[in-house]
């Protein structure tokens, strides 16, 4: 019964540890574009796509998908090129709300790496898209590319313009 009480009460200690802890660190958010719990986007599960079905109805050219707008006014612009009803290219790029590409800079503060975890949150939302473009062109089928972890409003940004990309291209 000792070490019951010996082990609950150590228990109970971590337990508070851990949850103070867990509050500490920077106060400079994540990208507004990325994950995050206020947008309640950690866990989006895209809608079914028949990418199959509008592939076969889509004529040959390059086509542009344009994303819904985040919370800071930020987007994603997909060009997908079609041939004989396949995608044979596809770019991915995301945009400020200025219209500037996001790139090397972004994540910065006044041009300067202030806080490196917000940095490096922002410059991994940067390599999924072009993961994510690049594993369109490969499984052909919007549902099969995955999200990638820490990128989670890029994804749904993709999926969104990639969906209206293929849409277009069908008409």
């Amino acid at each position: 019964m000792k070490n019951l009480k010996k082990y609950g009460a150590a228990a109970a200690a971590g337990l508070v540890a851990a949850t103070l802890l867990s509050g500490c660190g920077d106060t400079k958010e994540a990208p507004a574009s990325e994950g995050s719990t206020k947008s309640g986007l950690t866990q989006y599960k895209p809608p079914k796509v028949d990418t199959k079905g509008l592939l076969s109805k889509a004529k040959d050219g390059t086509f542009e998908g344009k994303s819904a707008a985040n919370g800071e006014g930020e987007y994603s612009i997909i060009s997908i090129t079609v041939k004989d009803h396949k995608i044979t290219a596809a770019t991915f790029d995301g945009f400020l709300k200025d219209g500037k590409r996001k790139g090397e800079d972004y994540g910065k503060t006044n041009g300067k790496i202030e806080n490196k975890v917000y940095y490096n949150k922002a410059q991994l939302a940067l390599k999924a898209n072009k993961t994510y473009a690049e594993a369109l062109l490969q499984k052909q089928e919007l549902n099969k590319v995955d999200g990638i972890s820490g990128a989670t409003l890029s994804y749904k940004q993709f999926f969104d313009a990639a969906q209206r990309a293929l849409e277009e291209a069908g008409k």
